[in-house]
């Protein structure tokens, strides 16, 4: 076990994970940065290749959404990233949220 092993325990998480339309982490990480119970959250950019029919690639951009949030929140943010990220809509996206055992916030350096 490391010396760091006790960082994250005595606080319920969860991690709320958002993969919405390109262009929209960026605004949706902004929207929930400073609310209470956030710990931490980032985004990225993503791109991806399927296909749909034999011969025909399927390329699809979309950027993801993470938010490390204490558990009394989670339901209340959760919310607020499904509606502001236009999620109910078709072909919007998807979002999910997990239990995470261990986590702590990201703590920006001091230069």
């Amino acid at each position: 076990m490391s010396v760091l092993a006790h960082i994250g325990y005595g606080v319920e998480k969860k991690l709320i994970t958002a993969i919405v339309v390109s262009g929209r982490g960026m605004k949706l990480m902004k929207l929930v940065e400073h609310r209470p119970g956030v710990l931490s959250v980032s985004h990225h950019h993503a791109r991806a290749t399927g296909r749909r029919q034999p011969g025909a690639l399927l390329w699809s951009e979309r950027d993801v959404l993470m938010v490390l949030v204490e558990a009394p929140q989670s339901d209340e943010i959760f919310a607020l990233v499904f509606e502001a990220g236009g999620i109910g809509e078709a072909n919007r996206g998807l979002i999910f949220m997990e239990t995470v055992c261990r986590g702590h916030p990201m703590m920006p350096f001091d230069v």
